[in-house]
């Protein structure tokens, strides 16, 4: 029964869109993640997921989402909405996507696990998998959705030489390219993605996850939304991006670890 509520629950908060970063983003933010659990969360977390790293179900709803049970409960991945000034309240939310956003999953998220030691395993277990991916999810440029514009990136350009939707080159093309690597390499680029001390850190994962989207959307409102159809891009295109690509891995990696800490912790810091 817990199950079932929590699918039903889920599925609220997820609308039609395409995915979010690929498998080398998705694990990379979650390697990092778990290297900044406190010994308590990881403890917590670990009779759960049995020692299985966070980064083998980074990207578990893309995969299960076309696999009944979750067919018509999980249909489409995460993105989130804000207003022109970068604002995601309550309000814009139900009006856009009827809550069906990030930003509302992650609020919910954080209720419902408040008594997870009640549930059953297999319920928390897929909670943790849903929380690692909508982290990672709405700090993909592509998945930010503003409410003056049809975005979503989803028409077609040339990255190099290839027929590519603009969405896709976000999710995984211009990381893949910059870093030389594919998602078996996630360790490695969490070994030069994870240098930030501990200012910074603190920086980016004060409030919770309204106000970590609406700073993605300040990030990303400038930057991607200049590229007509068709357009030609190659080397210099993903030099001038892969700054912004790789600062919102680093965010993802960094609030993940608070919000499972906050979660999973009985007083987080």
């Amino acid at each position: 029964m817990k199950r079932i509520i929590l699918i039903t629950a889920v599925a609220l908060f997820l609308a039609p869109a395409a995915g979010g970063w690929g498998r080398l983003g998705h694990s990379t933010i979650a390697e990092i993640a778990e290297r900044h659990l406190t010994p308590e969360a990881r403890a917590n977390i670990e009779k759960y997921t049995h020692g299985t790293p966070l980064a083998e179900f980074a990207s578990w709803m893309d995969e299960i989402v076309v696999t009944p049970p979750y067919l018509e409960e999980f249909k489409g991945w995460h993105a989130s909405v804000c207003t022109p000034d970068c604002k995601s309240p309550l309000y814009v939310r139900k009006q856009v996507r009827n809550c069906r956003d990030g930003v509302t999953a992650m609020e919910f998220f954080r209720e419902y696990l408040k008594d997870y030691k009640e549930m059953p395993d297999s319920v928390v277990l897929e909670a943790i998998k849903c929380i690692v991916h909508i982290v990672g999810d709405f700090h993909c440029p592509a998945h930010v959705r503003y409410t003056d514009e049809n975005n979503g990136l989803g028409y077609q350009v040339m990255f190099f030489g290839k027929s590519w939707k603009l969405h896709s080159v976000w999710d995984s093309g211009i990381i893949q390219k910059a870093s030389g690597l594919d998602y078996r390499g996630y360790r490695e680029y969490a070994d030069r993605l994870d240098t930030w001390n501990k200012r910074q850190i603190r920086k980016v994962t004060k409030g919770w996850a309204r106000e970590w989207f609406e700073d993605v959307a300040s990030d990303v409102r400038p930057t991607i939304r200049t590229i007509p159809e068709g357009a030609e891009l190659g080397d210099e295109y993903v030099e001038a991006n892969i700054g912004l690509a790789e600062l919102e891995l680093r965010k993802a990696a960094y609030q993940l670890a608070k919000a499972l800490n906050t979660i999973f912790t009985s007083s987080p810091a």
